[in-house]
């Protein structure tokens, strides 16, 4: 029983002795279930969920929690179900531990994919109730102060998916307590060496700035001592090793380069002497420009408010300083925990409750779990931007976000339509990385549809998602399009047309051969998953047709909406003699018919006829190679010359150059032949060009 005293001193402060009943029965439930077992350190095992409780007392959670994180692992490890906990306990503490329950059950190819698919049904846990994460993070701090006895592997892997997945979601959640021992224990597992050093320079370094750390703290005191109730009020930190070693490491700065080793946090009666002990605070020490941040207006995305500020003190020092209501602070510590110590929806509880109800969005349209740690990784950065609608609705969206990001923020039909942007009136590209303040607007046409190239810039997992899903869909409906034209042709050569092919016999067709539909036949089609003669060969056996005059040797017609099935290989242009090859899961592939790479294609794959429409109106890209003599604005000249004749230049690269010649090579897009010819003529009348030969 020694162990339930440190927990029961706790649960006194703020449980009712009903309460405390039921969590002194669960202690004993918890002991007698976990009687025989022991942690790798030789201690009783249950010392574990006792340690788990006692920090969730801490943050005076209900008595629900405090019982859920005394059985969390009883389910798992011992022969206590679920139903036993909700007869005993209620419904709700058994949905608790059952949602904290480790997933060890299930059934994956690897342990990455194993962890990840842990995550994943956790976090779809906690967004039912978020006391599921709470105990999840306990019982993770918990396991990082006792890694000690596990081999230097496994503390290794468990530190860095602490500082991966747990420390930001502390982060993300609020608790910032918690993620700062999160950091502090994972850098210590995971570079001891590193971290004994740094915390050995520190001590040191402590020595000689102690006194002026004790100096600026009085001055702070004395100067707001009429704005403040107490000099309690004005204390000071110091900065913790991980932020030191990653300032180091990020900015590849020593240690002996890092002054602002200290810093100061103010505790204000209300928020309006936030403010007021901010204009005193800059009376005696000068405020280093750009280096304000006003989180009490705009809070961050995790319900943390504050004003901080950075000051030169003595001897040109940096000082942050942080401003800050009691409430405000005990929210910045125990985050979403702070909403059951005020006993109302605290704004960290309904920000949290946001973030993860955007999760289980998120996840609806993601099949990999792996896939799914990564997307949550996206969106548990560490800052936040924020930006204005015209209307003047405030956005929070991640550093470094784009207007595209924010355009899947408003709505995933605005991303999926948007083709430029204005922030602050002015028109900008899509990849214009956004700062606070910034006022952003969305153009859209109905036509337009997700650039794949976006997914090279965008920082947002609902972004990435809604283009992966749309590209996903657009190609599907471009397999759609291409298997139904190569049907058609095949028909076509068989003297056979679609039209008169009975609806009975279709869908003896589509279940011969296992296609829900006929678009799902000609998607298989067009990926060249199934081939359409087998279905032409099908449907001739069934049905005995004369011929009624089809042009058996009709070719399939190439035109704009093909644009992503030319060959990179070789480029063809509307009027070059082209031929088709049908390649599984990209579909068909255009080539020009004298292409290298087409030897080899027809051994193996099938081939479909193709020409081109006569109605290509779009512009195609070719590779061209230009031989040219090395002399001052010689690029300049055939950057012009190509431009002058109406032609776009896609990129433009230096292969070999000397002294006196160079080889460059362009890609640019075309009509067709003929406007191709244009352009290599003029190519041809500049006299520093000596060859140019198409790739």
């Amino acid at each position: 029983m020694f162990l339930f005293y440190k927990l029961n001193k706790i649960i006194h402060s703020y449980l009712n002795d009903e309460q405390r009943a039921l969590v002194a029965d669960a202690f004993l439930f918890g002991a007698d279930a976990h009687e025989l077992q022991v942690r790798s350190s030789g201690e009783p095992y249950f010392t574990h969920p006792v340690a788990v409780a006692c920090v969730l007392a801490g943050m005076r959670l209900d008595c629900e929690t405090v019982i859920a994180a005394l059985l969390h692992d009883t389910i798992e490890d011992t022969d206590v179900s679920s139903e036993i906990i909700a007869k005993r306990y209620g419904e709700k503490t058994a949905q608790l531990v059952e949602g904290v329950t480790k997933l060890s059950k299930i059934e994956t190819h690897s342990k990455a994919e194993l962890q990840a698919e842990n995550f994943r049904k956790m976090v779809l846990a906690m967004v039912q109730d978020i006391r599921v994460i709470l105990i999840k993070l306990a019982d993770r701090l918990h396991n990082m102060t006792t890694l000690a006895p596990l081999r230097p592997d496994k503390r290794r892997r468990i530190a860095l998916e602490t500082l991966e997945i747990y420390a930001p979601i502390a982060h993300r959640l609020g608790m910032h307590h918690i993620k700062n021992s999160f950091e502090e224990l994972a850098f210590e597992a995971m570079y001891p060496y590193r971290y004994k050093t740094l915390k050995t320079k520190v001590l040191h370094a402590q020595k000689h700035r102690d006194r002026l750390f004790r100096k600026i703290m009085e001055r702070l005191q004395h100067h707001l001592a009429e704005l403040l109730e107490s000099e309690q009020l004005v204390s000071g930190r110091k900065k913790r090793l991980y932020s030191i070693y990653r300032k180091m490491r990020d900015k590849e700065m020593s240690f002996s380069e890092i002054m602002d080793i200290y810093a100061y946090k103010v505790i204000a009666p209300t928020r309006r002497e936030c403010y007021m002990i901010l204009g005193a605070i800059h009376e005696i020490f000068r405020p280093i420009p750009g280096r304000f941040k006003d989180y009490i207006a705009t809070p961050k995305a995790n319900g943390y408010q504050s004003l901080h500020t950075t000051v030169f003190g003595p001897y040109g020092v940096p000082i942050e300083v942080q401003i800050k209501t009691k409430m405000m602070d005990d929210t910045a510590e125990k985050g979403v925990a702070a909403h059951w110590i005020y006993k109302a929806k605290s704004l960290s509880h309904d920000n949290a409750q946001k973030w993860l109800e955007k999760l289980s969005d998120l996840q609806q349209n993601v099949t990999k779990s792996t896939d799914f740690v990564e997307s949550v990784k996206l969106d548990l950065f560490p800052d936040e931007v924020y930006v204005f609608t015209p209307n003047g609705e405030i956005i929070e969206l991640p550093k470094s976000a784009t207007c595209v990001d924010f355009a899947y923020h408003i709505h995933t039909d605005i991303g999926n339509h948007c083709i430029a942007a204005k922030v602050n009136r002015r028109i900008t590209p899509l990849s214009y990385v956004l700062t606070h303040g910034d006022t952003v607007e969305i153009i859209t046409s109905p036509n337009a549809h997700p650039n794949p190239a976006w997914l090279e810039f965008i920082k947002t997992a609902r972004a990435k998602h809604a283009i992966k899903h749309a590209l996903k869909r657009h190609e599907h409906e471009e397999f759609v399009h291409i298997g139904q034209q190569i049907l058609t042709q095949a028909l076509l050569k068989n003297h056979m047309d679609f039209s008169t092919i009975s609806a009975e016999l279709l869908q003896e067709a589509l279940v011969e051969f296992n296609f829900p539909g006929i678009a799902e036949l000609h998607a298989a089609i067009g990926q060249a998953h199934f081939s359409a003669n087998t279905f032409v060969r099908f449907v001739e056996q069934k049905q005995q047709l004369e011929s009624d005059g089809y042009d058996s040797q009709r070719k399939l017609l190439i035109d704009d909406s093909y644009l992503r099935q030319l060959a990179g290989c070789c480029t063809p242009i509307p009027d070059d003699p082209i031929i088709g090859v049908l390649i599984s899961d990209k579909g068909l592939m255009i080539h020009r018919i004298k292409c290298n790479e087409l030897l080899k294609l027809k051994k193996t794959h099938e081939i479909i006829e193709t020409q081109w429409a006569k109605d290509c109106t779009g512009y195609y890209p070719v590779k061209l190679r230009v031989s040219l003599q090395n002399v001052q604005g010689a690029i300049a000249k055939v950057t012009a010359n190509i431009s002058r004749h109406d032609a776009q230049i896609l990129s433009f690269n230096i292969l070999e150059s000397d002294a006196q010649y160079g080889i460059v090579q362009t890609m640019i897009e075309v009509k067709d032949r003929v406007h191709l010819a244009h352009v290599i003529r003029g190519l041809k009348h500049l006299k520093i060009c000596l060859k140019i030969e198409r790739i």
